[in-house]
């Protein structure tokens, strides 16, 4: 189970000081989509210079005009990039077809799917690599979680990434064995974010 790193911070110097002290017990380092949103390709290309040797998840949230977004972001050292599962299957299967041309991988978000269960039904047909999967980030709301979790994994065999991952959750999703989860405020908020990256990964290691 892979952790995954999420940087939703409007500073980039800010981001990447903080990469720096979490990187190590990162699988992936995500640019998410505040980063972006300001400082575009600069983002990507700063945490890929930095970090070279690690996957980046560029959170792009790609929806329409896709091909030089996606050739761009590749060319920059984007591993990942991620695709909104409410736009339509003939956008997202060009988009899997040239993110793969251009040796990179997408990441169907699932954030504004029409329906959950079609939605990972057909990533398979369309190429996708992984799906990320939002979980409440209430406690008192992983009966709804649970019940999601299932119209999704019991429909497709594409890795699943879930967010919205809390400590007091953190039990419960890990017991559900998803491809990897996703931490951003968790982590990139805290006092301390390279203790609390460490105590999420060695949890996932002790799986």
């Amino acid at each position: 189970m892979k952790l995954q790193v999420s940087f939703d911070i409007n500073d980039l110097e800010n981001a990447i000081f903080i990469a720096k002290q979490v990187y190590k017990f990162a699988d992936i380092l995500e640019v998410g989509s505040t980063l972006i949103n300001k400082y575009g390709l600069e983002s990507v290309k700063r945490f890929k210079k930095e970090f070279p040797e690690k996957t980046i998840y560029a959170d792009v949230k790609l929806i329409d005009r896709i091909e030089d977004t996606i050739i761009d972001y590749a060319a920059i050292g984007a591993n990942y990039i991620s695709v909104l599962a409410g736009t339509t299957n003939n956008i997202i299967h060009t988009a899997t077809q040239i993110a793969h041309e251009n040796k990179c991988k997408i990441a169907l978000d699932l954030v504004d799917s029409h329906s959950l269960g079609q939605s990972a039904m057909d990533s398979k047909a369309l190429d996708i690599d992984a799906i990320i999967f939002h979980g409440p980030h209430e406690a008192e709301n992983l009966d709804i979680l649970l019940e999601e979790w299932e119209n999704v994994s019991g429909n497709t065999d594409t890795p699943i990434f879930i967010s919205g991952i809390t400590k007091e959750n953190i039990n419960k999703i890990i017991s559900l064995d998803p491809a990897g989860i996703i931490i951003g405020t968790e982590i990139t908020h805290s006092n301390n974010p390279a203790k609390e990256a460490e105590f999420f990964k060695n949890l996932l290691n002790n799986k």
